[in-house]
């Protein structure tokens, strides 16, 4: 969604909808918290409100390009995602690489453990 951004900060409590929009370098943000406009989709609503009153003061060919990318974002919120199914070969292949490149790597693991632990001795 052009220009609105939302914001979920559980350990500040900070939940709600960002606006921000640039032009030459100067930025006009505002932030719609859910709690002070009654729900998250009231505040949805009125940050998509005030963003929309920011295009307006733009140039008209900067709000034409802003209204063609919300016109992308919502075909593309409305597609669902493609997923592609991994090939058989490759599939029956990479467990058996896996496996042969973690083995040796467990090995050498605790003689890192011990030369780092060596070199932070040597420091003291």
């Amino acid at each position: 969604m052009y220009g609105v951004s939302r914001i979920d900060q559980p350990e500040k409590k900070n939940h709600g909808w960002y606006v921000r929009v640039t032009f030459k370098g100067k930025t006009d943000q505002k932030f719609f918290a859910d709690k002070g406009h009654g729900s998250k989709s009231k505040a949805l609503k009125a940050a998509q409100e005030h963003r929309d009153t920011l295009v307006t003061k733009l140039p008209p060919n900067r709000q034409e390009a802003a209204s063609r990318k919300r016109a992308v974002s919502k075909k593309a919120s409305k597609k669902a995602p493609a997923v592609k199914a991994p090939a058989k070969k490759a599939a029956a292949k990479a467990p058996a690489k896996k496996a042969a490149a973690k083995a040796p790597a467990k090995k050498a693991a605790p003689a890192k453990k011990a030369a780092k632990k060596a070199a932070k001795k040597a420091k003291r």
